[in-house]
């Protein structure tokens, strides 16, 4: 499964400070349509409601109706931390966004570089639970201070992430409870509420709290199956994917590997689409990995490296499965060693997760990698 775009910017010769003293400022509002709004002045951001002013004239958007703001004249700090983020650089990219929120005196671009802050403070942490748990200090503190931002949504994912992180799946539960209880009360985009339900079953695994944990991944997908229609994006056919082998996964914690394979080959013959599809073969991967990996089963070791190259080849997202499978795939090569692989068969593992860090570093499955590299 990926996360929401940053906010993005546009420089610009005049200080940002000259062109709000001017009435100058020139941000644009991408609606999810594609439609352009141009020439105007972003004057308030909540969850529900983007507010401007044009050519004098105050108005107002639906909030789940925008999709980008290009803001005018960014701080510096805003553009070294977006630089920073898409080169997987979380680290440098708080300090930047933090940097960014004192460069600036438009009170919406401080709020929004705080939190970029915390939310590249979350994905820095990876699976480190300490700086997990600051991240999540830091989250909280900012949806305090801004309980109604159009930020929230955002935020309150990354909290109840952080949570889970940081071994405090309880909190994460909650979290991911008002998540979902918020979308809908409130209003936005029905993705959240996909988000929202696909997050609380991974607490409810992360809490062993399997049965419940099933039941939720099949809520997650068929909300993400609602919330796509006939057209789902890229983002949903992925929570569709992932709620789809999470029901499995329920299976693998169980240590019922033949039950789980029975269940992604049976997925993977019905699938209704190459997202699903791809999906169940790299759950049947991770499957067959953990039931052949000790004592080492070089017959369910080998269909395991089919099965996760299949689903590399298959998912039509280039996302969270195909960094799993290539996850996957390295430890299959570790696990297999010299008896049973090339000489290099070290390096060639190390080359699938060099891979998952590099070209997939805002994935679930980068920090596992990293990890997997130092053993």
């Amino acid at each position: 499964m990926k996360f929401p775009l940053f906010l993005l910017g546009v420089l610009a010769a005049v200080p940002a400070e000259s062109l709000l003293a001017q009435g100058r400022v020139q941000d644009v509002i991408v609606t999810t349509s594609g439609r352009r709004v141009r020439g105007v002045e972003i004057t308030e951001l909540t969850s529900t409601t983007v507010r401007y002013t044009r050519s004098g004239d105050s108005l107002d958007l639906p909030a789940n109706s925008v999709a980008e703001i290009d803001w005018s004249e960014p701080p510096q700090g805003f553009l070294l931390g977006r630089t920073a983020a898409r080169n997987g650089r979380f680290d440098e990219a708080a300090t930047a966004f933090a940097d960014g929120a004192k460069e600036t005196k438009r009170a919406v671009l401080q709020v929004e570089c705080q939190f970029l802050e915390a939310d590249s403070l979350a994905r820095a942490a990876g699976t480190d639970q300490q700086k997990a748990a600051f991240a999540a200090d830091k989250l909280g503190a900012w949806i305090s201070a801004n309980d109604d931002g159009f930020r929230v949504p955002d935020a309150t994912h990354a909290l109840g992430r952080s949570q889970l992180v940081a071994g405090k799946a309880d909190e994460a539960e909650a979290t991911f409870r008002k998540l979902a209880d918020d979308a809908l009360a409130k209003g936005w985009a029905p993705v959240w509420g996909a988000r929202a339900r696909f997050e609380l079953a991974r607490a409810l695994l992360a809490k062993g709290d399997l049965t419940n944990a099933r039941s939720a991944f099949q809520q997650a997908q068929q909300a993400a199956q609602s919330a796509g229609g006939e057209q789902p994006s890229s983002e949903l056919l992925s929570l569709m994917a992932e709620a789809s082998v999470g029901v499995g996964e329920t299976m693998v914690r169980e240590g019922q590997f033949d039950e789980a394979l029975r269940y992604f080959r049976d997925l993977s013959s019905r699938a209704p689409n190459a997202a699903i599809r791809a999906a169940a073969r790299a759950g049947e991967g991770e499957a067959l990995y953990l039931r052949g990996k000790d004592p080492v089963d070089v017959e369910s070791l080998r269909s395991a490296q089919i099965a996760l190259a299949e689903a590399n080849l298959l998912d039509p997202t280039a996302g969270e499965v195909t960094a799993k499978s290539l996850y996957y795939s390295g430890l299959v090569l570790i696990a297999l060693g010299p008896d049973h692989e090339s000489s290099n068969y070290r390096q060639r593992a190390l080359d699938y997760f060099a891979s998952v860090t590099r070209e997939y570093a805002t994935s679930g499955w980068a920090a596992l990698a990293a990890e997997a590299a130092k053993n």
